[in-house]
């Protein structure tokens, strides 16, 4: 490895504050229509340090269906008394603030937090994400599928209740901690990705508004 590779890995690995592991369920798959109902966040210092864990339930509003409760197990009644997400929020975003945001399928969880923050009006100060999913990507791991179960079932982290964010923020957290230990041995670069620049948040609100204007 060359000296300009193992700074460029040194500089990747979440710099002076490390990662947010973080994991929603949701009212649907679509952020700009559908909302939060559960949000974990587990913060790793740079050096893999188990830093701290906060989660809540998130009221998504009075007559919203609280979607597929096959899938997540929260009913209406489960989420009555749980904050909205505008008051969640600066929680979230000073969890979050100065380290790499990570999830895995980060897209979907970035999109979701950042669009629900927007509507909040609060502003994060996140600029990367790392996607333990395309992490295993990078990684070249021999698993049949890049889903949560099966790549934790390939690094041996046991699942206790799949789709509560609480555990399966836990499970990402482990996940991200073996393949960073798996890049630092094959010498591969973390596959970050900028998620917030001006242009990604003009984009963002371009497209609340076209959907907003939609459901009119």
């Amino acid at each position: 490895m060359t000296t300009t590779e193992s700074r460029g890995r040194r500089q990747a690995r979440g710099g002076r504050q490390g990662y947010a592991v973080l994991d929603v369920e949701t009212t649907g798959l679509d952020p700009y229509r559908d909302r939060v109902i559960q949000v974990a966040i587990r913060q790793i210092a740079a050096d893999g340090t188990a830093e701290s864990e906060w989660e809540s339930l998130v009221n998504p509003g009075a007559g919203v269906d609280p979607g597929p409760v096959e899938i997540h197990g929260l009913s209406s009644a489960d989420l009555a008394d749980a904050p909205p997400f505008r008051d969640v929020a600066p929680l979230i975003a000073e969890r979050l603030a100065g380290r790499v945001f990570v999830a895995h399928n980060a897209a979907f969880d970035w999109a979701f937090v950042a669009v629900e923050s927007d509507r909040a009006g609060v502003r994060l100060e996140v600029l990367e994400w790392l996607c333990t999913m395309r992490f295993a990507k990078a990684l070249a791991l021999e698993v049949p599928d890049k889903s949560l179960a099966t790549i934790a079932a390939y690094y041996a982290v046991e699942q206790l209740q799949a789709h509560d964010a609480g555990d399966d923020t836990r499970v990402a957290a482990e996940i991200l901690l073996r393949e960073l230990a798996d890049a630092d041995r094959a010498g591969v670069m973390l596959p970050l990705v900028e998620c917030n620049s001006a242009r990604h948040r003009f984009k963002r609100t371009l497209r609340r508004w076209f959907s907003s204007f939609r459901r009119r």
